[in-house]
């Protein structure tokens, strides 16, 4: 079975005969039985009456039929061979010409064969005459005239003769034609209408085969499209052949469809997508293959699409030249005699249209409706254009956001690496180049752990699981470059979730050289600590000499001068001592000796040692609440060492004749104890830099309060590898509190 297609829908009739035309056609498909049948009957009427009425009479009256059948047979073949040449009208008229001679010859047969005085042969062609009007009425009851009017010349005349004649049987073919003519009325009458009930039921499976066609030449034309869409990247062949078969069912002779914009004002307008080559000179033709694929772009609203477009509705025009709301068309262009525009909507928004001009009899708006399933492709093909054309732009945007994310990751001086959740190394950026001695591509791909020595990993069997540890936290690790080089190295890893999985961003900081230089800077510090340390040791034996007397008194104008010595040489002595503390400590040299005390009794022998200071700065340290049994395990002697530093640093800072104030209290496993003055407090800048090495709030060379910056820090120190913590809480004009706490001793 041949599928539907455009080309089956052309081998079928566009339209379908009229009533006339089938009437037509019914009654010259019945000319030859009707000549076969009056040719059998007027041989047997001459045969039977040969030898009773005059041969002449009866040559004639043959001749005379002979010529109607001669005439009717011609009709039928001119008929045959130029029917589309003339209307039915003509044919019919034809036909009852052909119709009403050759009853009127049958008619005539009253006068040429009629026996007088012979009522046999008047009543056998009386009886041949009914047969010719009943057998006539197979073939002429479609046309009402044709049957009466081939009746009455057959009929009558021979009626007349008998009355004439005073024939026994007139009368009875009086009733006879009466009835006759009656029963042609009805019978016409009923094949008439069962001929227009036959006509309409075969009008409306016409009608049903042509939507059934054109459904599945929509049908047809809508999956080509929609594989061609697919397969086509820049769609405008797509749009370019479905305009051609819209323009083909539609019996349109061209066309457009056109996407609608929106300028900067917001102006409507129409851009090309497929467009029908009308083109009508060499400028035309030139325009239309330059913008083929640009797409020709109309901006003019006062014209037919216009007022589809501005509206939002169908428009049909059927006559252009006198519409208002046309536009004109260009000099040359083809004549508009009739136009249909479609807007096309997407999710409400007006997308697209298609125009469709000059179909033969007009558009209708049940040409609208024929071509909606098109129209909703349209609207789809061009939601899909849309959607593709964002992400496209998406992907541009993708594209120049990572360009300037790389651009800001390689102009970074700390490297940068990405890792997915398999601890898989994902980008790498120029300065993690420069610090391992890898390209990119040469790394990514790879393991974080390639970065690393096998020494320097905790768990080889479990690199998520390490990863997860070093989370969120500065980590000093052991580096390996690609050379084979280890090297020390800071690394800060921090997770990124997202919907699907977990990342990692790890920048990584080469600290070879702070290292280097920090351990020359540790090494230096030292070397003088220990340089200056046996001479200053002589210069205080030196001074408790001359305090002893043993020398002899001082003079009272040298008493200041010593006294001053005295201070500095002690000053310089406990700056040695915080050095070289520091340096025990970052070297890890430093030696804890563990056990239980009584913090309340460290507390009180701090007081005491640190009495001195608190003479000098003219304040009062007190302890103004101590819980029971505040034991703690940890060094006592470097516990009272931070303790003295505190004291030190509250004493300095305080206003005079104030109370600096101690409290030893418990709270979650740890003792806590805190040292409160009433100085000036610390200002917010500086809180983070409080426990750096070498720092104090008031760091100008006029500063008041003494000290190498070293306290803070080794207490920090101290207090951390005792497993305890430090920190304080100051605002500026209300004092600080600076508190330590160490873990509680197990009873």
């Amino acid at each position: 079975m041949e599928p539907f297609s455009i080309e089956t829908a052309n081998r079928l009739p566009h339209q379908q005969r009229s009533l006339t035309e089938e009437c037509v056609h019914g009654l010259y498909q019945s000319i030859p039985l009707s000549i076969s049948v009056s040719l059998v009957l007027d041989l047997l009427l001459t045969f039977s009456h040969w030898n009773i009425i005059g041969k002449g009479d009866l040559i004639l009256w043959n001749i005379l039929m002979l010529c109607a059948m001669a005439l009717r047979i011609f009709s039928w073949f001119f008929w045959r061979n130029t029917e589309a040449n003339f209307n039915a009208n003509f044919w019919l008229f034809i036909f009852r010409c052909g119709t009403l001679l050759a009853g009127a010859i049958w008619g005539s047969a009253a006068y040429f064969m009629f026996a007088s005085f012979n009522t046999t042969y008047q009543a056998l062609l009386a009886f041949t005459m009914a047969g010719v009007a009943s057998g006539s009425l197979t073939a002429l009851a479609i046309d009402k005239i044709s049957a009466v009017g081939f009746v009455t010349l057959a009929i009558v005349p021979l009626t007349i003769r008998l009355h004439a004649e005073q024939g026994e049987i007139a009368l009875s073919m009086s009733v006879m034609v009466g009835l006759f003519i009656v029963f042609v009325l009805s019978a016409s009458a009923r094949a008439r209408k069962q001929l227009e009930n036959s006509f309409a039921q075969n009008a409306r499976l016409i009608e049903w085969g042509k939507e059934r066609i054109q459904q599945q030449n929509i049908s047809k034309i809508i999956s080509d499209s929609q594989k061609a869409f697919i397969a086509d990247e820049h769609y405008h062949e797509t749009f370019e052949k479905l305009l051609e078969n819209i323009i083909h069912i539609s019996q349109s002779n061209f066309g457009f469809i056109g996407e609608v914009g929106y300028s900067e004002e917001l102006n409507p307008y129409l851009e090309m997508i497929a467009i029908t080559n009308i083109a009508w000179d060499k400028a035309t033709r030139t325009a239309h293959a330059n913008n083929r694929t640009q797409g020709i772009k109309f901006t003019n609203v006062n014209s037919l699409f216009g007022a589809a477009l501005t509206t939002g509705k169908p428009l049909i025009s059927n006559n252009p030249a006198t519409d208002m709301r046309a536009g004109g068309t260009p000099k040359g262009h083809p004549p508009l005699t009739a136009f249909l525009a479609i807007p096309i909507f997407n999710n409400g928004r007006q997308i697209a249209m298609l125009g469709l001009a000059n179909k033969e009899n007009g558009y209708a708006e049940s040409d609208i409706g024929d071509l909606k399933p098109i129209t909703d492709v349209i609207s789809q093909f061009m939601g899909a254009i849309m959607h593709r054309r964002q992400h496209m732009r998406d992907e541009e945007n993708i594209k120049r956001h990572a360009k300037h994310t790389q651009a800001i990751l390689d102009g970074a001086f700390d490297g940068i690496i990405t890792l997915n959740d398999q601890g898989t190394i994902t980008s790498f950026n120029h300065a993690a180049e420069v610090i391992f001695g890898y390209h990119a591509n040469q790394i990514i791909g790879s393991s974080f752990f390639k970065l690393l020595p096998a020494k320097a990993r905790k768990n080889n069997e479990n690199a998520v699981k390490e990863i997860v540890e070093i989370l969120d936290t500065n980590q000093e690790l052991i580096g390996l470059r690609k050379n084979g080089k280890e090297f020390e190295m800071e690394l800060a890893l921090s997770a990124i979730p997202n919907e699907v999985d977990i990342a990692y961003v790890g920048v990584i900081r080469d600290i070879s050289d702070r290292k280097h230089t920090d351990k020359l800077k540790n090494e230096f510090i030292a070397t003088v600590s220990h340089e200056l340390r046996t001479p200053l040791t002589s210069i205080s034996a030196s001074l408790a000499i001359i305090e002893s007397g043993s020398l002899g008194k001082l003079p009272d104008t040298m008493s200041n001068l010593f006294k001053i010595a005295k201070q500095n040489s002690l000053r310089l002595q406990n700056v040695i001592n915080d050095l070289l503390d520091m340096d025990k400590l970052l070297s890890n040299k430093i030696d804890l000796d563990y056990k239980n005390f009584d913090t309340v009794n460290t507390v009180q022998n701090a007081i005491t040692h640190n009495q001195y200071i608190a003479d000098k700065y003219h304040v009062k340290f007190q302890i103004i609440s101590a819980e029971e049994n505040c034991y703690v395990y940890a060094d006592e002697e470097r516990t009272l060492h931070v303790l003295s530093h505190l004291l030190s640093n509250a004493a300095k800072f305080s206003p005079p004749h104030s109370n600096v104030d101690l409290s030893i209290a418990k709270t979650d496993g740890f003792v806590k104890i805190v040292v409160t003055d009433r100085g000036a407090g610390i200002a917010p800048e500086f809180k983070a830099n409080i426990f750096k090495i070498f720092t104090q709030a008031d760091s100008s060379t006029t500063r008041q309060a003494e000290g190498s910056g070293l306290g803070l820090t080794i207490s920090k120190e101290l207090v951390e590898k005792m497993g305890g913590r430090i920190g304080f809480t100051s605002s500026v004009g209300a004092g600080s509190s600076f508190y330590i706490e160490l873990p509680v001793a197990n009873q």
